[in-house]
C-alpha cells in the first residue's frame, strides 16, 4: 500500500502578520520541522506553496531532493483549493493521502504511526485526530474518498464532508493538536514551551 503526505503552507498568516510557516520553534522552522516529520513516515510529500512561496521555498532547501512543491495559484481563495490541487497531483500514484498543516507544532511522527496503525487493522475511508471534541487534521483519506477531495473549493477543507462518514472514521486523540499558531498570542505561547 502506497501513502503520500500533503502538507498544507499556502495561507498568508494574514492574523499573524508574519509567514507562520518560517516561524522557529525549537530551533527549527515550522515548515522544517513538519517536513522533517513528514519525511520520517514516507517517501512521497508533496507541499502546497502560496504565500510567499519564494520565501518557503528557500526554507526547504535542505529537503529539496526529497520532496515536492506545488504552487497553489488560488491561494487566496482558501485551504479547499490547495487540497484540491494536492489530491490532484498525488492521487494517480497512492492509495491514502494524510493531510498535516505546518502550523501544528506538536505533530510528531509516532501520531501519524498511530493514524496508519489505525488504518491498516481497520481500513476506516477517514482518520481524523480529536481535540477539543472536535475532529481536525492531521487526517488521513482513503482512495474512496479522493473525488470528495478533488472537489473542494473556497475555504472549505475536508470538515466539509466528513458528516457523510460519520459512523466510518477512525478517531485518534491528539489534544496537542488544538495548538497551532495564528496569532501574536499564540505564537507567545509557543515560545513557553
Amino acid at each position: 500500500m502506497r501513502f503520500s503526505i500533503l502538507i498544507l503552507a499556502a495561507g498568508s498568516s494574514s492574523r499573524l502578520g508574519q509567514p507562520k510557516q518560517l516561524v522557529e520553534f525549537q530551533g527549527e522552522t515550522l515548515i522544517r520541522r513538519i517536513t522533517r516529520t513528514a519525511l520520517s513516515i514516507s517517501d512521497d510529500v508533496l507541499i502546497v506553496l502560496g504565500a510567499n512561496a519564494d520565501l518557503v521555498e528557500q526554507n526547504l532547501c535542505p529537503f529539496s531532493a526529497q520532496i515536492n512543491t506545488i504552487f497553489n495559484p488560488n491561494w487566496q481563495q482558501g485551504m479547499g483549493t490547495s487540497i484540491s490541487l494536492g489530491t490532484k497531483q498525488l492521487a494517480p500514484n497512492t492509495d491514502v493521502i494524510i493531510i498535516l498543516l505546518c502550523d501544528q507544532p506538536f505533530v510528531n511522527t509516532e501520531k501519524i504511526q498511530e493514524m496508519l496503525q489505525m488504518f491498516a487493522s481497520f481500513q476506516p475511508p477517514i482518520i481524523a485526530c480529536q481535540y477539543k471534541n472536535q475532529l481536525g487534521v492531521p487526517m488521513l483519506f482513503d482512495k474512496m474518498v479522493f473525488p470528495e477531495l478533488l472537489n473542494l473549493q473556497g475555504d472549505k477543507g475536508a470538515k466539509a464532508f466528513l458528516h457523510k462518514y460519520t459512523d466510518k472514521i477512525g478517531i485518534v486523540d491528539f489534544q496537542e493538536g488544538n495548538f497551532d499558531i495564528d496569532t501574536l498570542e499564540d505564537l507567545n505561547k509557543l515560545s513557553a514551551f
